[in-house]
């Protein structure tokens, strides 16, 4: 089973929309078993997806704070075939002062998730800043993609996430935890995105993407009905893109 969380630090890097359709790809056109956790407590992957989040439970809150919680229970199907989510909301919000004496507190999410055996895949969508949550992401997750809007603090985002892992590794023993992807985002035809996407393979090489996402109306319009961008607009360049950074993600880490 292969893990694999998008996180960026800073927000506004698309990181749920890549997400959420990189797991519906998965499940819809690959036909992999694959579970899809939000772990932001915006909760906009499930939203993305159709559900009504605000109140909904129980929720991901729920089983990080109860250990007789099964996974089972807060797992909901979507509308996409073989694509399950738990979801999230604002409650999430809650959980860094709610355990913050417990010493397993940056290993809840992982503990939950040992054994899972049913699913070929857990996506992993994560807050917009560093903290307690995206902690217990990095120890669940075994591959990150790091999504980067092609604007001026990008690099500085991604060598947080950089940071971020060195440490999960240093201090936690998690040896196997890698950066597997770099996803260039909400490109414009300008000379600092052009700028902003040559450092990024410099830094990078063989781990940006060759995919490179433009800003599309239409993913957000599909966002915004609960859909995929294929379920809303098949035929937009946004939906070719996201297809094919999705493949680019499948090929990534496959034997």
């Amino acid at each position: 089973m292969r893990r694999i969380a998008f996180i960026n630090e800073k927000g506004g890097s698309c990181k749920t929309t890549l997400a959420v359709h990189t797991a519906a790809y998965f499940a819809a056109q690959r036909k992999a078993r694959v579970l899809l956790v939000d772990m932001d407590p915006q909760g906009q992957a499930g939203k993305s997806l159709g559900f009504y989040v605000r109140d909904l439970a129980p929720n991901v809150h729920d089983l990080l704070l109860d250990p007789t919680l099964p996974v089972e229970a807060v797992t909901r199907p979507s509308r996409v075939p073989n694509l399950d989510v738990i979801c999230s909301n604002k409650r999430l919000s809650d959980f860094p002062v709610e355990v913050a004496q417990a010493g397993d507190r940056e290993r809840r999410l992982a503990r939950k998730l040992e054994g899972l055996a049913r699913y070929d895949f857990v996506v992993f969508d994560s807050p917009p800043s560093a903290g307690l949550l995206t902690t217990n992401i990095l120890l669940a997750a075994e591959e990150v993609v790091v999504p980067v809007s092609l604007t001026y603090f990008a690099l500085d985002g991604c060598a947080e996430i950089v940071e971020s892992v060195d440490r999960m590794r240093r201090d936690f023993g998690k040896a196997e935890l890698d950066i597997a992807l770099v996803a260039p985002t909400l490109y414009r035809p300008t000379r600092l995105a052009d700028e902003i996407l040559a450092k990024l393979r410099t830094y990078f090489p063989g781990r940006t993407a060759h995919t490179v996402i433009g800003y599309n109306v239409k993913i957000d319009e599909a966002q915004s009905h609960g859909k995929t961008i294929w379920e809303y607009a098949a035929w937009s360049p946004g939906a070719g893109q996201l297809e094919s950074l999705a493949k680019e993600i499948w090929r990534a880490k496959q034997a």
